[in-house]
């Protein structure tokens, strides 16, 4: 198994290398903006919730302007405005002055408002709205909402094609069970004139957690990043990508199809957590940053389209090819017209490029990173104090670090992914046998609800983090990492839901309450609606018949479906028709009931 370092190393080398920015305060760079047609280049401080406007040479801050919460997204429209969405269920759209990068306006947008753009054809902005799993077309000149559209499940990407009259929406997570097949993440395209969702993409079976978009110029193409897990097979390795693989998804836009996928990964490395892609300025190129392997992807564009097009045809374009149907599991495809560029730092996940260079930015170690088309003459500007630098910080970049794993397949964050929530799949972890998968549970509150994994077969979450690092990274770690991670994951609070109404229970929720505290509280009690002990319920299946299940705390359930362990129902009206009250309640008490649990 492969020893963990700790790269602290890496992290104090950050603040000591030669730098013409100011470093001040704590900056975690999580998204790279360019504007005015690549003349400008903004970089996101989540840390600090600001938004800086670098050098042209970018070597130096500019300007910088705080908002209410992180920057998650930023467009610029005709007039050269900046209108600026940000993190929160109670998330903010703000108008900027271009130039003097003040604020013109702000106003609520929604329940985390995820991406933004500026659409030439309707003359509107569109946001992505997280979770409300909805589209909304905003009027620009009045700010008013014009048309709220429903959409997949956590939408976080979007991008316009075909004369701007139609959008692609990138959606983060499945929208079904974990016992169906397939099981995967979708994509919408929604019609820009008629405001509805003309049609849906899905990925290929075991995709989740797209991340990104991009298009080439002629928008021909869109390459999508996500990850496709192997959940249908046992974690007892990683070679080849058992577990999990690192994803670029290509979808013919003329055809509005799904085309191929083809994995970031070589047979012997993986690319993991794949987060923003790009294609560059002169179409030859596309990046995609790998956060969790520290690096770059780089993909010869122009070779990938001429070796899928032989592919198509039937030619044996590389050695390890079997057919057209298995190139979404082939880690030899992009064989010679790939290679991979370190970042020197921790968590890149933003890139973007001009006609003469590319830029990245470290997360974690806080690091502008700029090199030409070629991926040659790397420079890093430190930004201010890592986000490492906390024992806090340290355990969430373990978290996301592949560089932990064997053979950097996977971190922490492949099956939690989106601050350790879940992925939506089954998996059949070793901790209990082989040939009973189990839903992936969020680690939220794990500390604080011993004991761990779905039928409590770990005394505590430190236990958990532990063996997990072990069997799951297949990595040796020193306890420095273990007691950074399980701070890390003691700090994660819970997001008010999105079903409450100015913060408090609607009506309905109201009602809910009282069929719960009737029905449910004996056994989902206290601060985390648990009380942490296991029971035998009649619904368990297969091997698990009569196994005795861990009661689960019910905080942000919202977020977390699939529901009931081997995540059986999508909805929680479902799982209350299977693990309900106790006492008989009609279909409105039911929605009652589900309405109160999704507010928690």
């Amino acid at each position: 198994m492969k020893k963990i370092l700790i790269p602290v190393s890496v992290v104090a080398s950050t603040l000591l290398c030669t730098s013409g920015i100011e470093t001040t305060g704590t900056i975690s760079p999580d998204h790279l903006f360019l504007a005015d047609n690549g003349k400008s280049l903004f970089v996101t401080n989540r840390a600090g919730s600001e938004l800086l406007k670098m050098s042209s040479d970018g070597q130096n801050i500019e300007q910088r302007i705080t908002f209410s919460s992180p920057v998650n997204a930023m467009t610029q429209d005709p007039s050269g405005k900046l209108w600026v969405v940000c993190d929160g269920n109670s998330g903010m759209m703000y108008e900027l002055d271009g130039k003097k990068l003040s604020i013109l306006s702000k106003q609520e947008s929604g329940a985390t408002p995820s991406d933004i753009l500026y659409n030439p054809l309707s003359k509107s902005l569109w946001v992505t709205q997280r979770f409300n799993n909805e589209l909304w077309e905003i009027n620009p000149f009045n700010r008013k909402i014009i048309n709220k559209i429903a959409i997949g499940r956590e939408p976080v990407a979007m991008a316009s094609f075909a004369g701007d009259s139609c959008l692609l929406i990138g959606n983060n997570l499945p929208e079904m069970a974990s016992t169906a097949y397939p099981i995967a993440v979708q994509l919408d395209i929604v019609d820009v004139l008629s405001k509805k969702v003309e049609s849906r993409i899905m990925l290929p079976n075991g995709s989740t957690d797209v991340k990104s978009i991009a298009m080439d110029k002629k928008r021909q193409y869109a390459y999508v990043t996500h990850l496709i897990a192997r959940y249908q097979l046992p974690t007892n390795q990683l070679d080849r990508g058992w577990m999990a693989t690192n994803t670029l998804s290509i979808i013919d836009l003329k055809a509005k199809k799904l085309l191929t996928s083809v994995l970031l990964d070589t047979p012997q490395k993986g690319a993991a957590n794949p987060w923003a892609v790009i294609v560059t300025p002169d179409d030859k190129q596309i990046i995609v940053a790998a956060s969790g392997s520290q690096e770059l992807v780089r993909i010869d564009r122009i070779a990938l389209h001429e070796r899928l097009a032989k592919a198509k045809q039937g030619e044996m374009v590389t050695p390890s090819m079997k057919s057209w149907g298995n190139i979404p599991n082939d880690a030899g495809f992009l064989y010679g017209i790939r290679d991979f560029i370190s970042t020197k730092g921790k968590g890149p996940r933003s890139v973007v490029a001009t006609d003469n260079n590319i830029y990245t930015a470290n997360y974690y170690t806080s690091e502008l990173v700029s090199m030409d088309l070629n991926g040659k003459n790397v420079r890093t500007e430190v930004l201010g104090a890592p986000l490492a630098f906390t024992k806090v910080g340290k355990g969430d970049m373990y978290f996301h670090d592949a560089t932990l794993c064997f053979q950097n397949w996977q971190s922490c964050a492949t099956c939690h992914p989106n601050d350790a929530r879940m992925d939506g799949l089954n998996w059949d972890l070793l901790n209990d046998g082989m040939g009973n998968p189990k839903n992936t549970k969020t680690l939220l509150l794990s500390h604080q609800t011993p004991p761990c994994m779905v039928t409590g077969i770990r005394k505590d979450a430190e236990t958990a983090v532990r063996s997990g690092v072990k069997y799951i990274l297949f990595g040796e770690g020193e306890e420095e990492v273990y007691e950074a991670i399980d701070e890390y994951l003691k700090s994660l609070k819970p997001l008010s839901s999105p079903y409450l109404q100015n913060g408090k229970l609607s009506k309905k929720a109201k009602k809910g309450k009282k069929i719960f505290e009737e029905n449910c509280a004996s056994c989902h009690s206290g601060e985390y609606y648990t009380d942490m002990k296991q029971y035998q319920v009649g619904w368990t299946t297969g091997p698990d018949k009569g196994l005795k299940m861990d009661v689960p705390a019910l905080n942000e359930c919202w977020r977390t479906a699939p529901y009931l362990y081997d995540g059986r129902c999508y909805s929680m009206k479902d799982m209350l028709k299977v693990h309900g009250p106790k006492k008989p309640v009609t279909d409105q008490e039911l929605e009652e009931l589900e309405e109160y649990i999704l507010s928690l």
